[in-house]
Formats: C-alpha cells, structure tokens, sequence
C-alpha cells in the first residue's frame, strides 16, 4: 500500500498546479489521499465518492452512444480543473488550479493510474491470508494520529477490496 501512497505523493509535488490527489475505489470509497493544503476528511472523502459516480456516470453514457471505454474525464471550471481516470476497479482524481498544464495532468494521471490498476490487481489476487499479512507488514504501532489514520486506511482499503471480490 506504501506504493499506492507513493504514486499519490509524487503527482502531488512532481506535477505544478496539481492541489489534491484522491483514489477511491468504484464504490466511492476513499482508499488513499494527498493534499498541498489542510482539508476537511469529510471533504476529500465526499469528493472521492462524488468523483467515482461522475466517472461511472459519464463512462456509461459513453457506452450507450458507442464511444467505447473513457479513459479520462475532465472538467473545467472557473477556477480549476478535476480529472479522473479509472484504475481498474477505482478511480484517480486530481484537482488542480486553474493554470495546470493539461497536457502535462493527463499524462501524470493516466500513467499512475496504469501502476496503481497493477498494484491494486495484485492485491485483489492474494488469497486472504496473504493479504492479511501483507496488510500487517504495513501497519505500525499507533503512537500519532498520523500513524491512527494509516491504520484506518488500511482498514478502508481492506474492506473496500472485499466489496470489490463481490462483484
């Protein structure tokens, strides 16, 4: 999961203009996130469920007038810009300033979503008990509330690739 945070991270300081960076999984579940600023869970967890039903949303109707599979869904607003792109069975949503490199956003996006679609299929392969004790390799002991909201990540990354063995 340390790799998931670390693509995460990087886009967040390698790509100017770039503010947050959220994965959730199709669900709307927020499985991991980056932000330059101080924001509200409450936030970053709603745009992370709002991000995967516009996705879902907008990939279907993309379906229903034969345009194939979405690779990346951009908005634009005033003030900035979101995109979001699918990692297999979450998505990828950046939120930008308004000055982003377009280009430069949808590059960044597309190849971390390709690396986290690896890193989260070989997660949903392992048997549970693989899992589980890769997940424990993971975990420290609490001593922050850092290391507390690790701990709930990986709890919500767990649960959200239970989900994900349903479908």
């Amino acid at each position: 999961m340390q790799e998931i945070q670390n693509i995460c991270f990087n886009i967040l300081v390698k790509t100017p203009g770039v503010n947050r960076v959220i994965l959730a999984d199709k669900t709307g579940l927020t499985l991991a996130h980056n932000s330059r600023f101080d924001f509200d869970l409450k936030d970053i967890e709603s745009m992370g469920a709002i991000s995967s039903a516009v996705y879902l949303a907008s990939e279907q109707q993309g379906y229903n007038v034969g345009l194939d599979e979405m690779t990346t869904l951009v908005a634009e607003f005033k003030s900035g810009k979101i995109l979001v792109a699918s990692c297999g069975n979450a998505v990828l949503c950046l939120i930008t300033d308004n000055d982003v490199a377009l280009g430069m956003a949808r590059m960044t996006i597309n190849q971390a979503a390709k690396e986290i679609e690896v890193i989260l299929d070989q997660l949903i392969d392992l048997d549970m008990d693989d899992f589980e004790e890769q997940l424990s390799s993971f975990a420290e002991p609490v001593i922050s509330d850092e290391d507390a909201e690790e701990d709930e990540f990986l709890s919500d990354l767990q649960n959200a690739l239970r989900e994900l063995e349903n479908f």
